[in-house]
């Protein structure tokens, strides 16, 4: 019987680079334009959906913050062909946001289920 072939995230087609990256003007927002249109991130809900190791045990530890009002985007720099930095004004800066999660967190939040 033949198997059907897995999938993979090494063989997944990449998601595209956006074509435009700013921080707006007041610092609370991140614009891109994607193949699927104009993108707005508040730096609040890219804070909170940092996925580095030091963010990832403080959630398992209890001690990550529910919410981040009132933090900035201070920096954007590029990883590679497939993600962004972001450097917050809280003086985070270790978080990797992949083109696919970035279109992801664009999606609306489901109350109880956190990213």
């Amino acid at each position: 019987m033949p198997q059907a072939a897995a999938t993979s995230a090494l063989t997944a087609m990449p998601t595209p680079a956006p074509t435009h990256i700013a921080i707006s003007d007041n610092l609370d927002f991140l614009d891109l334009t994607t193949a699927q249109g104009e993108i707005r991130l508040s730096a609040g809900r890219l804070r909170a959906a940092c996925k580095c190791a030091h963010c990832v045990r403080a959630r398992i530890d209890g001690v990550f913050p529910e919410r981040f009002d009132g933090i900035a985007l201070v920096q954007v720099s590029p990883i590679g062909d497939y993600a962004i930095n972001l450097a917050f004004s809280d003086g985070h800066a270790r978080g990797i946001y992949p083109w696919g999660y970035l279109l992801a967190l664009n999606e609306p939040e489901v109350p109880g289920q956190g990213r």
